[in-house]
């Protein structure tokens, strides 16, 4: 308990001092812990994904190509380094944006200063969370999601058709994921949370959300290149099999 008073004191006088770098560094941290987890969860469960893709691997393929191994889904590594610190780095980098975004609701959209009698069934205070979480969710959650698969993507690929590739695998999935969490989590975000702590809160709550969205973007590469291995297979035996057609008549 004494730990946590004196790293909550910690954070609120680095914060009062350097907002910006704080956010940054404390949104890096917790982006690593994410990418690890959805590593580890990855690699803890290849076997099962592995047997799976190899069985609709093996009902797609004709039998003269089913024995090709490095057509197989390989076991994903042990650990990426180089993944963490691109998901670290992203996460860096829009601390600031997202700093900047809760400022501008927190101004937009202030609180009532004292409580007033009302007769409406929403109070002005739950009115005013209501609106900034809306708006948050209609503008923020989709832009933000957007410029993660462009910047993930291009930077992976280093090709707009890589960036293409990500939004068509893992843009719907994530935005629709996103609002079965995400507005609940910020009603009460603007609600109880003091400003200098909503995006450690969200960030803390999003360990779980960015070890999926890392999980997803890094899926969405893997099929890609499965499906690439699939389709050069294919048009290899097609290119076999025509070949055996000459020569047969």
């Amino acid at each position: 308990m004494n730990a946590l008073k004196a790293l909550n004191r910690f954070y609120a006088k680095s914060y009062e001092k350097s907002p910006y770098k704080t956010l940054c560094v404390t949104n890096g941290c917790l982006a690593i812990v994410s990418d690890v987890t959805a590593q580890t969860i990855t690699y803890v469960n290849w076997k099962r994904s592995m047997e799976n893709k190899a069985t609709n691997l093996d009902e797609r393929l004709p039998a003269k190509l089913q024995e090709h191994e490095d057509l197989k889904p390989r076991p994903p590594r042990m650990f990426d380094p180089y993944r963490t610190f691109r998901f670290a780095l992203y996460n860096m980098a829009v601390a600031p944006i997202v700093g900047r975004w809760f400022m501008f609701l927190e101004a937009r959209f202030p609180m009532p200063a004292v409580a007033q009698a009302t007769k409406s069934l929403i109070k002005p205070a739950d009115m005013v969370t209501l609106k900034r979480m809306i708006t948050d969710q209609t503008l923020f959650a989709p832009m933000s999601l957007c410029l993660f698969f462009s910047v993930m993507g291009f930077v992976e690929t280093k090709s707009v058709e890589g960036v293409k590739e990500k939004f068509r695998d893992a843009y719907s999935p994530a935005l629709k994921a996103n609002y079965q969490l995400w507005p609940l989590v910020q009603l009460f975000n603007f609600k109880f949370t003091p400003l200098a702590y909503r995006l450690p809160v969200v960030s803390t709550v999003g360990i779980a959300w960015n070890s999926y969205l890392s999980w997803l973007n890094n899926a969405s590469k893997e099929e890609e290149i499965a499906t690439k291995k699939l389709e050069k297979a294919e048009r290899q035996y097609d290119g076999t099999r025509g070949e055996q057609i000459k020569l047969e008549i």
